[in-house]
C-alpha cells in the first residue's frame, strides 16, 4: 500500500497503484479529487460520494484540464481495465499526481449504502409530460453559441466551464441539466452534487433524444 501522506505532499508513486476502499476516503478526506471516468450511465448507477465524473470521451483531457486541480492529488474510479488508459490521458494532460484507482472499481462499494450516491436522471418523453403540467428550471449546460442555435424552450444557458463560477445563478429548487447528448450534463450534475444540491436531475440523451422524442 503506497504512503498516503507521501503522495498527497509529494510527488506520486510512478506506477499506478491499486488502492482499498479504505485507502481512497483517507486520501479524498486528505484533499483528493476522485475522479470518475465511467460512463454516464454507469456513474448514475452508483459512485463514491464527492466524486467529479468525467465520462471517457474524445474531450476527456480538455474537461480534465478545466474542471480539475493539478495542485491536487487524483484518485481514479474507472471501468475495470481501462485505470491505464485513463491515467496516461490525464498525464499527457499535465496531471502528475495521480495517485492510483480503487481496486475492484465501483465495486469495491457494494453495500456501503452511506457512501454511494444515485444521481436522478429523466427521459425526454417524461420531461416533456412533466413540462406540460407547469414550469421547471432547465439549465443548459452547452456552450454559449450551442444554446442560441437550438435549446429547449424556457432554459438557461451555463456553460459547464462556467457553472463552479455561476453557481448563484443557479435556481434553488428542482432543475432538470441538460448539454448536447447527456456527457457534459452528467459531468455538472456530479458538481452541483458536491454543493449539496440532491435535486438535480440529468436529462439522457441531451438535446440529440430530446429532438428524437
Amino acid at each position: 500500500m503506497i504512503c498516503l501522506e507521501r503522495a498527497l505532499d509529494e510527488a506520486p508513486a510512478r506506477q499506478l497503484a491499486p488502492l482499498t476502499l479504505g485507502a481512497v476516503l483517507r486520501a479524498q478526506r486528505a484533499g483528493a479529487q476522485v475522479l470518475d471516468a465511467r460512463s454516464g450511465e454507469d456513474f448514475a448507477a452508483g459512485h463514491l460520494v464527492g466524486s467529479t465524473h468525467i465520462g471517457l470521451t474524445g474531450r476527456f483531457a480538455g474537461w480534465a484540464k478545466t474542471l480539475l486541480s493539478p495542485d491536487r492529488p487524483i484518485v481514479l474510479v474507472c471501468t475495470p481495465g481501462s485505470e491505464h488508459e485513463v491515467a496516461g490521458l490525464l498525464e499527457g494532460a499535465g496531471f502528475d499526481r495521480v495517485m492510483g484507482y480503487l481496486n475492484g472499481g465501483v465495486e469495491a462499494l457494494r453495500g456501503m449504502v452511506s457512501l454511494v450516491r444515485h444521481p436522478a436522471r429523466i427521459t425526454s418523453p417524461i420531461l416533456r409530460r412533466r413540462l406540460a403540467r407547469g414550469p421547471l428550471a432547465l439549465i443548459d449546460v452547452r456552450d454559449e453559441g450551442e444554446w442560441r442555435r437550438e435549446a429547449i424552450p424556457g432554459s438557461v444557458n451555463i456553460p459547464l466551464e462556467h457553472l463552479r463560477e455561476r453557481l448563484a445563478k443557479v435556481p434553488e429548487g428542482p432543475i432538470v441539466v441538460y448539454c448536447r447528448t447527456g456527457e457534459r450534463s452528467s459531468t455538472a450534475a456530479s458538481l452541483l452534487e458536491q454543493t449539496g444540491r440532491m435535486n438535480v436531475v440529468d436529462l439522457v440523451g441531451g438535446i440529440e433524444g430530446w429532438k428524437a422524442a
